[in-house]
């Protein structure tokens, strides 16, 4: 079962993708007072991005964009990069200074999320045409620091108040868990990157697992958490 799920985890990703979006527009009218309205807006961005990042594959095996073979926009690495893994960053950046009440906490996120938002034009630059060709390992690390300090200023402030007695019933508990185990997990494998192919049968099927269970728990997470979280704990 397992070895289905991971030969077909585009396919499985995109479903979770979706489930997680239909489930927050249907409980939209839930939220449509509180930042989560944000969040759901989000998913339905994600699932735009992943439906158009899936070009590259109609570039291979003459298919309609095979014109694009052979130039820097045959792999989908820059677009992933640029609206997931920086876009994404600073989605969650600024979604946590909306749900956080600390003035300092807020200032530290913002000056954290110029950094990184240079650090990434700055490797981009430098790196170039590598941005098209793999993931970029300064960009990951970058993006992982922020998150780090979004879900460790969150569970902070949800410690240090009456909010630790229903914190299970906050989306932003979920959001939080999902994000956290995401990137703790992915980054370090933008350092193996250059083993991902073909003639390395295992360390592909590797690869293939971990991201299918991270990527998984994450969807499941946001749907679950959109589910049975409270718009008075948000």
């Amino acid at each position: 079962m397992f070895d289905f799920l991971t030969k077909h985890s585009t396919f499985v990703y995109f479903v979770l993708e979706l489930l997680a979006a239909i489930t927050g527009l249907i409980l939209f009218k839930k939220y449509r007072r509180t930042n989560a309205k944000y969040f759901i807006y989000f998913l339905v961005y994600i699932v735009i991005i992943v439906f158009l990042g899936k070009y590259a594959s109609y570039v291979r095996d003459d298919g309609f964009l095979n014109f694009l073979e052979g130039t820097l926009l045959e792999k989908n690495y820059w677009w992933f990069t640029i609206f997931w893994s920086i876009g994404g960053t600073v989605f969650f950046a600024w979604y946590f200074q909306k749900i956080l009440n600390s003035k300092i906490s807020k200032r530290i996120l913002k000056i954290s999320l110029v950094m990184f938002l240079i650090i990434s034009v700055l490797e981009i630059v430098f790196t170039f045409p590598k941005f098209f060709n793999t993931s970029l390992p300064f960009n990951k690390i970058a993006s992982l620091m922020i998150i780090l300090k979004c879900v460790f200023f969150y569970f902070l402030e949800v410690l240090q108040s009456d909010r630790i007695l229903n914190f299970y019933k906050a989306l932003g508990f979920y959001i939080s868990c999902a994000i956290l185990i995401l990137w703790l997990i992915q980054t370090p494998l933008v350092f193996f990157e250059h083993y991902f192919n073909l003639e390395d049968a295992d360390y592909v099927n590797l690869r293939n697992r971990i991201n299918l269970i991270a990527i998984s728990f994450m969807y499941i997470t946001y749907t679950v958490g959109l589910i049975v979280s409270h718009p008075d704990y948000d």
